[in-house]
């Protein structure tokens, strides 16, 4: 019985492994050390594009108390975003970038992806803003966002490590200077899946349980 299948046993360690590897990644790292901590804002301080209408000491200070606040556990990201009117000026390429911000936006994008999920950590929503607050932020630096993105981080070292990252400061200023950004650590509290998702991987779990129960039953006949 085993050899008949044998496929299908290879196949369950495998994604067993495969899951195992999955939840590994994602387990509770220690906190970042005072040294780290000084290295990711050291390499920021130096390489990280900001406009000029951007406060670098407020924003590395917010930084800094964000890292010693770490408690090694994930963390979400909530991206407030909103397109300015047209690209900030400053020193970096994008300064001088003659497109819009939103085409701007796409080009950072396009190279943030690849780096971002390499890193661990992945988007879990996406949306586009298309009008006014329904209650409150009347302030317009509280309205009037373009997007929101949650992303998660498996810890607060993995944002650092894409914040600092080579490869994603390459095109990280067609982002800054695109858009007014507020970025919100959110600790975990409940997170549930779309209902029709789970819906869906209930029935098929269900299916493929009875589908090899009777399997089973069958070849003992």
């Amino acid at each position: 019985m085993i050899k008949r299948f044998r496929f299908e046993l290879i196949l369950a360690v495998v994604l067993m492994l495969f899951v195992a590897w999955t939840w590994h990644k994602q387990e509770p790292n220690a906190a970042l050390t005072r040294a780290e901590t000084d290295r990711y804002l050291a390499i920021v301080s130096a390489k990280f594009p900001m406009p000029d209408r951007m406060d670098r000491p407020a924003t590395l200070a917010r930084l800094r108390a964000f890292a010693e606040g770490d408690d090694g556990r994930d963390v979400y990201m909530l991206n407030l975003l909103r397109f300015n009117d047209r690209m900030a000026s400053g020193p970096a390429p994008a300064g001088r970038f003659k497109g819009t911000p939103e085409e701007a936006n796409a080009i950072y994008e396009d190279n943030a992806k690849p780096v971002l999920m390499k890193s661990g950590a992945f988007p879990i929503f996406s949306g586009k803003v298309e009008e006014a607050n329904a209650i409150g932020g009347f302030d317009r630096a509280e309205d009037n966002w373009t997007r929101v993105l949650i992303v998660h981080y498996p810890s607060r070292r993995h944002f650092f490590d894409l914040l600092t990252d080579p490869e994603y400061l390459k095109k990280a200023d067609f982002k800054s200077y695109s858009m007014h950004m507020a970025l919100v650590p959110v600790k975990r509290e409940l997170v549930v899946p779309d209902f029709r998702h789970l819906a869906l991987a209930g029935a098929i779990i269900l299916f493929l349980l009875i589908a090899l129960i009777r399997a089973l039953r069958s070849a003992r006949r």
